[in-house]
């Protein structure tokens, strides 16, 4: 016969409480992870769009600033007038004033151009 011993040694129920109590704390770190994962990427698809409207917000200015400027140059400002039939004459530069405007805003480098024509 044989005299061969068994181990038959089971779980404890402390061993088997931590072996669950482990397996909880892993499950609940592993859905975390994917949840912040997640909102990562929710975040910077957000950061993405932000910056392609800054950009096309950038663009906009920029067009305006082009067409702005168009506008206010000076020999483009004469020839529109001429097309019109404006009445507006050119005014030497000695008559304008500059004088600072009165407002609560106001800020320190601001000033308003007013011409005075002289009869």
């Amino acid at each position: 016969m044989h005299n061969i011993k068994k181990n038959d040694r089971g779980l404890s129920w402390v061993e088997v409480s931590l072996l669950v109590i482990a397996a909880v704390v892993l499950m609940v770190a592993g859905v975390t992870h994917a949840w912040l994962k997640n909102s990562q990427v929710e975040v910077l698809r957000e950061v993405d769009r932000t910056q392609r409207r800054i950009s096309d917000h950038n663009d906009s200015i920029n067009s305006l600033q082009v067409k702005i400027d168009k506008k206010l140059n000076i020999y483009q400002l004469d020839d529109d007038l001429k097309q019109s039939a404006s009445s507006l004459e050119t005014i030497p530069v000695g008559v304008i004033e500059k004088i600072q405007p009165f407002s609560r805003f106001q800020t320190s480098n601001s000033t308003s151009v007013v011409a005075h024509r002289t009869p």
